[in-house]
C-alpha cells in the first residue's frame, strides 16, 4: 500500500485515479535513490499503435510535483491527438492545468476551471475513459521521467 498523498484540486479527482498515480509513482521511486528523491515526475501513457491514419488511444502526459510538506500535486494532465488532413501533427487537444487553474480544449481554447461546470463534467468524462483504457491495457508504453 502506498503512503503517497495528494493535495486537493479544483476538480473531482477520484480515488481510483489517485491510486493509479500513487502506484505508478511508488514503483518508479523504488527503482533508484535518484528517482526516490525526485520532486518532479512526468508520466506518459502511450498506445504505440496510435497513428493519424488508424486512430487509437490518445497519448496522455501527467506531471506531478512534491511540495515541502511531502504531498504531491497534479500539475497538469494533457491529452494529445493528431490534427490536420494532409500533414497531421500530434497536438494538445485537452489540457487541465491545475497550476494555472485553467483547462484547454482544441476548439474553445483556455477557460477557468474554478466554478466551471463544463470543466468538471469534461474532466470526469475524461478520467472515466482514461481509467477504463488503463484497465484494458490500451496503453502499452508507460514511462515515468524524474527531474531532480
Amino acid at each position: 500500500m502506498s503512503n503517497i498523498l495528494f493535495k486537493p484540486t479544483h476538480l473531482p479527482i477520484s480515488k481510483p485515479f489517485h491510486a493509479l498515480l500513487a502506484n505508478r509513482l511508488s514503483e518508479h521511486q523504488a527503482k533508484s535513490e535518484v528517482q526516490a528523491t525526485s520532486k518532479e515526475v512526468v508520466m506518459n501513457f502511450r498506445d504505440s499503435s496510435y497513428s493519424a491514419e488508424d486512430g487509437g488511444f490518445h497519448p496522455v502526459e501527467i506531471a506531478l510535483s512534491q511540495s515541502s510538506d511531502g504531498q504531491w500535486s497534479i500539475e497538469y494532465i494533457t491529452d494529445f491527438a493528431y490534427v490536420g488532413n494532409n500533414f497531421p501533427e500530434l497536438e494538445r487537444c485537452l489540457d487541465f492545468d491545475f497550476q494555472r487553474g485553467d483547462f484547454f480544449t482544441a476548439y474553445h481554447g483556455w477557460n477557468p476551471i474554478v466554478g466551471n461546470r463544463d470543466a468538471r463534467e469534461l474532466y470526469q468524462l475524461w478520467e472515466s475513459n482514461f481509467l477504463a483504457y488503463v484497465a484494458t491495457e490500451a496503453f502499452d508504453d508507460i514511462s515515468l521521467t524524474s527531474a531532480p
